[in-house]
């Protein structure tokens, strides 16, 4: 168990000093930061929020992050509130941390559009990558009312252990350093 905290540890840090060099050099640029990448491969779990005109909805939520496309890929039953409210705005904020054990070290809220995936060749694709990475639950992944989501991040809250957080931005590319 201690060689497994040391690694994390290492890991940490490697991505820490990568997002750190961003900041003084170049601005980062599509694609997402490194220490984005990294949590979004190695988590399941994330709260997503949709919103209509008069309230929030926040569903717990399995996804896979598709690396090549820049893509996370979730799934849905056709007949719920979420993909109710995703028919009528596409704006989603969602929240991916890896706390809970004892070398959590990140919070990272990530905002983007979300599409409902049309059927077809590349759906089924997604499909079954997030079946893969998440094959505990393909109740919520495969069946005829079950629509697959995509969702392009354009901007992302980076907030580490000690509440430093980093903003990065696709449209200006850009990523600043500020409080929580």
């Amino acid at each position: 168990m201690f060689i497994v905290s040391e690694i994390r540890k290492h890991k940490s840090r490697q991505l820490e000093s990568q997002l750190n060099t961003h900041a003084t050099n170049k601005p980062i640029k599509p694609p997402l930061p490194p220490i984005v990448q990294s949590l979004l491969s190695d988590c399941r779990l994330a709260y997503l929020s949709t919103a209509d005109n008069y309230a929030s909805h926040l569903s717990l939520m399995k996804f896979t992050y598709i690396k090549e496309d820049e893509v996370i890929v979730m799934s849905t039953n056709r007949n719920t509130k979420k993909f109710e409210l995703l028919g009528k705005q596409k704006g989603v904020a969602l929240l991916v941390h890896d706390f809970g054990g004892s070398n959590g070290s990140y919070s990272i809220t990530l905002n983007g559009e979300c599409e409902v995936l049309k059927d077809g060749e590349q759906t089924e694709k997604y499909r079954a990558a997030h079946l893969d990475h998440n094959p505990d639950y393909p109740q919520f992944i495969v069946g005829p009312d079950i629509a697959m989501l995509g969702i392009m991040v354009s901007s992302a809250r980076i907030c580490n252990i000690n509440d430093q957080v980093t903003q990065w931005n696709v449209s200006d590319n850009s990523k600043k350093t500020a409080n929580a």
